[in-house]
C-alpha cells in the first residue's frame, strides 16, 4: 500500500491532504524519490500559513508504524519535516523530542479499485489479506490500451536496463585488466550454456577452472574434455561401466587424465550430484554441453579475438555453430554471452561504433522463443526481434513478477487512465518524468 502512496504522492493524484488538525497544506513540489534507505522523499517543499517548508517526507499507512521501524532513533530522519499517513494512530517525535507534522492522505475511492484492479490481474477487487497471483502479467486484458509509443519506448528503455546490467556483470569479472577478458569471456560463455537451471553451476565451473589451463591444453580434444568433465564432477560420479560401450574407454581415459590434470593445476572439483538434469533435454544435458564448449575451444586458435572481430550474425553463427551446437543455442549464446561482452569491450575501449554494432546484433536477430515470451504474446504483444524480447524478458522478471507495477510505465499510465481506449502510434506519453524509469 505504501507503493501506492508513493505514487499518489508523486502525481498529486490524492482526493485531499490535510494535517491531523484539519488544516489545508499545499504541495508545492513533492521531492524526489529515494530508493535507499532513509526517508521516502528528499527536498520536497510544502506551504502552511504562507510559511514554506523544504525537508523530507516520509510515509506510511499507520503513523505508528514510524516507531516500528526504529525511526524516532535513527539520524537519518532527523531532517523529515513532514509525515504522510493513511491512519494517524499517534503522534510521532524526532531523536530531539520535536513533534513531528503528520498530515493525512485520502486517496480517491475509484484509483483505489483500480489498483487493486491491477495488482491481482482480474476485475474483482483483492479480498482481505488475499496475495495477488505473480505468476502471469497482472494488466494482460488491458495492454491494448496502452499507446504504442509509450510501449516502444519503454521497451527500449527496458532493453538498455538488461544490457547494462549484463555489461556489468562483464566488467566486474574483468576488474581493469586487459588479460582477463579472454577469462571473463570464459565464464559468461559457459554461465549462457547452462540454460537457466544449470546456469549458476556452470558460472561456478568457470570460476573453479582458470581458462588459461585448458588453453595450455587447447590442442588435445581429450584432455580439454577431461578437464571440463572432470572439475564438474561429472567424471567421478558416473563410473565407466554405466556408458554406452563406445564411450567406455573414453571415459576411462579421461578420469586418468583429469586425475594427472588435476594434480598438475592444483584443482579442486564441484560436486556432480548439484546439476540439474531432470526434465533437461538430450542436448542442454550438462555432459552434452560441456563437450560441445571443448569442441568449441578446441576448434578456434583463439576464441576471444575471433569473437571480437566478427561482424555479422552469419559470421558469429560461423564461429559458435556445430560442436553440437543447435541454430537456437548459438543465437541464445549471441543474445546472453557475444553482445555483453561486445558491449563491455567497447564501453571499456571507449569505441561507440563497436558498442552501435553490438546492438544491432539484438535488432537483426529473430525474436526468442519461451515461455515468458508466450505470456507476452498471448497478451496481445509481438515481438520483433531479440532486443524486443530481451526488453520484455526484463519487464517479466523485474516488474510483473515481483509485481512493481507502480515502477512501470505501463502500470502507471493503466493506473491513471481509467477510461483508456486504444490509441494511435502518435498519442502523448502521459507518465510524469519523475517516476522511475
Amino acid at each position: 500500500m505504501e507503493e501506492l502512496m508513493y505514487f499518489v504522492w508523486q502525481q498529486r493524484l490524492f482526493l485531499t491532504i490535510e494535517t491531523t488538525d484539519r488544516q489545508p497544506l499545499d504541495i508545492l513540489h513533492p521531492g524526489l524519490r529515494n530508493y535507499d534507505a532513509g526517508p521516502d522523499f528528499f527536498n520536497a517543499k510544502v506551504r502552511q500559513d504562507g510559511i514554506v517548508w523544504a525537508g523530507n517526507v516520509e510515509m506510511h499507512v499507520k503513523a505508528s508504524d514510524w516507531y516500528r521501524h526504529h525511526h524516532q532513533d535513527d539520524p537519518a530522519y532527523d531532517s523529515v519535516i513532514l509525515h504522510v499517513v493513511m491512519e494517524p494512530d499517534v503522534e510521532v517525535r524526532l531523536r530531539n523530542g520535536t513533534v513531528v507534522k503528520t498530515v493525512v492522505m485520502h486517496i480517491p475511492d475509484d484509483l483505489m479499485v483500480r489498483y487493486r484492479q491491477l495488482c491481482s490481474g482480474t476485475s474483482a477487487p483483492l479480498l482481505p489479506g488475499q496475495v495477488p497471483s505473480y505468476s502471469s502479467i497482472s494488466c494482460s486484458s488491458r495492454l491494448s490500451q496502452v499507446p504504442r509509443v509509450v510501449l516502444h519506448d519503454w521497451l527500449t528503455a527496458l532493453c538498455t536496463q538488461r544490457m547494462i546490467e549484463k555489461l556489468g556483470r562483464v566488467r566486474d569479472l574483468v576488474e581493469g585488466q586487459l588479460k582477463a577478458w579472454p577469462e571473463a569471456f570464459f565464464v559468461v560463455l559457459t554461465r549462457s550454456l547452462g540454460t537457466g537451471v544449470n546456469s549458476d553451476q556452470m558460472e561456478r565451473l568457470a570460476r573453479s577452472l582458470p581458462y588459461s589451463c585448458l588453453l595450455h591444453h587447447k590442442d588435445n580434444l581429450l584432455q580439454i574434455q577431461a578437464l571440463l568433465l572432470g572439475q564438474a564432477g561429472l567424471l567421478q560420479q558416473e563410473d565407466a561401466a554405466s556408458k554406452d560401450a563406445d564411450l567406455q574407454q573414453e571415459w576411462r581415459l579421461m578420469q586418468r587424465e583429469y586425475a594427472f590434470l588435476r594434480q598438475k593445476f592444483n584443482l579442486t572439483p564441484l560436486n556432480g550430484s548439484y546439476w540439474k538434469t531432470g526434465r533437461v533435454r538430450p542436448p542442454a544435458q550438462p555432459e552434452a554441453r560441456l563437450r560441445a564448449l571443448a569442441k568449441l575451444i578446441y576448434a578456434h586458435q583463439d576464441l576471444f579475438d575471433e569473437i571480437l572481430e566478427a561482424r555479422t550474425i552469419a559470421q558469429l553463427e560461423t564461429i559458435l555453430g556445430g560442436k553440437g551446437l543447435g541454430r537456437q543455442t548459438v543465437r541464445s549464446l549471441i543474445i546472453n554471452a557475444v553482445v555483453p561482452l561486445l558491449l563491455a569491450y567497447a564501453q571499456w575501449q571507449g569505441d561507440d561504433e563497436r558498442c552501435e554494432k553490438a546492438l544491432n546484433l539484438l535488432e537483426e536477430l529473430p525474436p526468442e522463443s519461451n515461455r515468458y515470451i508466450h505470456q507476452w504474446t498471448e497478451a496481445g504483444i509481438e515481438a520483433k526481434s531479440a532486443m524486443d524480447t530481451q526488453a520484455l524478458l526484463h519487464l517479466f522478471k523485474n516488474y510483473c513478477q515481483p509485481h512493481k507495477c507502480l515502477r512501470c510505465r505501463i502500470g502507471c499510465w493503466l493506473l491513471k487512465q481509467p477510461d483508456a481506449t486504444p490509441s494511435d502510434e502518435g498519442s502523448p506519453l502521459q507518465v510524469s518524468d519523475e517516476l522511475p524509469y
